[in-house]
């Protein structure tokens, strides 16, 4: 992410995050996703700031803006009818179901990372806030910078534990993903290498389907049980 940490509370959903959350760390620190990577792979500014410019980008983009977002056709995430997970034997019909929705949520960060398009509808259709405001944040400063994200990410995911309606994921990603300039393709500064990102994950059944809540991110390596 040229430094973008998804996951919140400020910082990887390119490099890994660093797409999402554009603050610089060090390699190694743990950095709270704007999907996050923000609020942290997100957050520039407090709720009330990303609000105000989600309301800007709106308009924006419906007016003359240079770089014009492009909302792509909907792609729903996995839904699945409410399971009685237990928190340390869930069903496996249960596992693959949280797993798949945290998959989903990843994808539908960098499909709109890809034109850093905040209305891309798919992202709320795999979160919720906060993640989802701070992700919305994070494409919404992007694209009025002409910033874009290239680059896969490789998730290796697990369930870490569950109930009936929540569910903790615990992923070591590897991402050559990086935030460049749209016109130039060039990187972002600081130019950065492909890394191992850890990531620790919430998602929450809302109603019939499982979306992330929150991911917190830790850049340049993986903790012990990642």
């Amino acid at each position: 992410m040229a430094k973008r940490r998804l996951g919140l509370d400020t910082g990887a959903f390119s490099r890994l995050h660093r797409i999402q959350a554009r603050g610089d760390r060090p390699s190694g620190t743990t950095a709270h996703a704007r999907f996050g990577p923000l609020g942290g792979p997100l957050g520039r500014g407090n709720g009330i700031f990303l609000a105000g410019v989600i309301v800007l980008v709106s308009l924006t983009l419906a007016g003359c803006s240079s770089t014009t977002a492009v909302a792509p056709s909907t792609t729903s995430a996995p839904t699945t009818t409410t399971l009685p997970i237990s928190s340390t034997t869930p069903p496996p019909a249960a596992t693959q179901a949280v797993l798949a929705a945290y998959r989903a949520g990843w994808t539908a960060f960098e499909h709109a990372e890809v034109n850093a398009n905040p209305l891309d509808p798919t992202l709320a259709a795999t979160m919720v806030n906060p993640l989802l405001h701070q992700v919305e944040g994070s494409l919404v400063a992007d694209n009025q910078e002409g910033i874009v994200a290239r680059g896969p990410i490789t998730l290796h995911p697990h369930l870490a534990s569950a109930t009936a309606t929540s569910a903790t994921v615990l992923d070591c990603t590897y991402s050559a993903s990086f935030l460049v300039y749209k016109k130039t393709g060039k990187q972002v500064p600081p130019i950065t290498s492909a890394e191992h990102v850890g990531v620790k994950a919430t998602l929450v059944l809302d109603g019939s389907t499982w979306k992330v809540k929150r991911q917190d991110i830790t850049e340049g390596s993986c903790p012990a049980g990642y």
